[in-house]
C-alpha cells in the first residue's frame, strides 16, 4: 500500500498501549513520536509495544508538534489539558483522536468543533461503545421505531474507581476536571444519548466525594426532550466492575445485563431474537479511515459536546441541590 499516516502520541500512559496496538494492526499508520514526561509510563509502554523504544520522546507536546512531521495525533493526557493540546494540533492542520472527555467545559467543546470545521480536519473521541455490535443493534432498533417512543432509560456503571485511582491525577480536580462522572462515567452519559438518539433536557444530580476533592458516586435523575424519564448511576466505590442498561418504549424494551447479554422484548413481553450486526471497526481504525476519506467519524466531536453539557449541568445541580436545565 502507499505511504502510511504518521501519528504522534500526546501522552503514553496505560491507555496508549491499546491505541498503539490498534493503530499498528491496521497497517495504515505508524506512530512516529511520543510526548510523555513520565519514565515509569514509558517503561510500561515499551514493555507492551515492541519496537517503540526507538521512537523520539518529548517531555513537552509542543516540541513534538513543532519538530515532527505528523498527519495526526492521539491525545491521552489528563482531562484539563485536552483543550489546549487539541487546539494546538488543529491549528497546525493535524487530525485528532482524543480520549474522553473531549473537554471539561461546554465553551471549550464548542470552540474545538468550530476550529476543526475551519481547519477541515477530523476530530474524534475514543468512545469505543459506538463500535460495539450490541450498542449498534440497540441504536438501530430504536432508530427504526421498533421500540416505539422511548419512555424510560436506566444506566448503571459500578467500578472500583475510588481505590484504583487513589494517588493519581484522576483524583486531583485541577488535572481531572471532575471525578468518575467526567472520567469513565463520560462513556455512560454519551452512550445513553447516542443509542436513544435523545438529548437530555434537565438533570437533578447528587454526589458523594468521600474523602476526595472529586465526585466518586453520582446519581442523575434526567428528563429528555421528548418527555422520557431517565436514571443514571455512576458508582466509584464498588468492589469491582459492573454495568447494565434498560430502555423501555411504548412497543417494547431492551435490557442489557452484564453476564446475560441483551434481551429484546416486544410490547407484551415476548422475546425477540437478537441478531447483532457484524462490525469490526474501532475508534483507531475509524479515525484512520476517516482521514483517508474511506469512512465517516462514528464518534464526532458533537458527542463530546452533548456529554459535557449533561456533565456540567449535573455538577451545577449537585452544587445547587436542585434540577438544572441542560443547554
Amino acid at each position: 500500500m502507499g505511504k502510511k499516516l504518521r501519528i504522534g502520541f500526546i501522552g503514553a500512559g496505560g491507555i496508549a498501549i491499546g491505541h498503539y496496538q490498534r493503530l499498528t494492526a491496521t497497517k495504515k499508520a505508524v506512530v512516529t513520536a511520543l510526548n510523555e514526561p513520565s519514565a515509569s509510563s514509558l517503561k510500561q509502554f515499551y514493555a507492551h509495544c515492541p519496537g517503540s523504544e526507538a521512537l523520539p520522546v518529548y517531555a513537552d507536546y509542543r516540541d513534538m508538534l513543532r519538530n515532527e512531521e505528523l498527519d495526526g495525533v492521539v491525545v491521552q493526557s489528563p482531562h484539563t489539558v485536552h483543550y489546549e493540546q487539541i487546539n494546538a494540533a488543529l491549528n497546525l492542520g493535524l487530525h485528532v483522536l482524543a480520549e474522553k472527555p473531549m473537554t471539561c467545559t461546554i465553551r471549550h467543546a464548542k470552540a474545538l468543533i468550530k476550529k476543526a470545521q475551519e481547519k477541515k480536519r477530523i476530530l474524534m473521541i475514543s468512545y469505543q461503545r459506538h463500535f460495539d455490535p450490541t450498542f449498534r443493534y440497540m441504536r438501530q432498533v430504536i432508530a427504526k421505531g421498533a421500540l416505539g417512543e422511548v419512555q424510560f432509560v436506566q444506566a448503571i456503571q459500578a467500578q472500583e474507581w475510588l481505590r484504583a485511582t487513589r494517588g493519581t491525577w484522576r483524583q486531583q480536580l485541577a488535572l481531572s476536571g471532575g471525578g468518575q462522572l467526567n472520567d469513565s462515567g463520560s462513556h455512560l452519559v454519551d452512550i445513553v444519548m447516542w443509542v436513544t438518539g435523545m438529548k437530555v433536557k434537565e438533570v437533578f444530580a447528587r454526589n458523594e466525594n468521600f474523602d476526595t476533592e472529586v465526585d466518586i458516586n453520582s446519581t442523575l435523575a434526567m428528563t429528555f426532550e421528548n418527555g422520557a424519564l431517565g436514571s443514571m448511576s455512576i458508582i466509584g466505590n464498588a468492589p469491582s466492575w459492573y454495568e447494565d442498561h434498560s430502555i423501555v418504549g411504548s412497543k417494547g424494551a431492551l435490557y442489557l445485563r452484564q453476564g446475560l447479554g441483551l434481551i429484546h422484548l416486544d410490547a407484551v413481553g415476548k422475546p425477540i431474537a437478537v441478531k447483532l450486526p457484524k462490525y469490526t471497526k474501532n475508534p483507531d481504525s475509524n479515525f484512520l479511515d476517516s482521514i483517508l476519506g474511506k469512512d465517516t467519524p462514528q464518534t464526532p466531536p458533537e458527542c463530546g459536546l452533548r456529554t459535557i453539557e449533561v456533565t456540567e449541568a449535573a455538577w451545577r445541580s449537585m452544587a445547587a441541590g436542585k434540577p438544572v436545565r441542560v443547554p
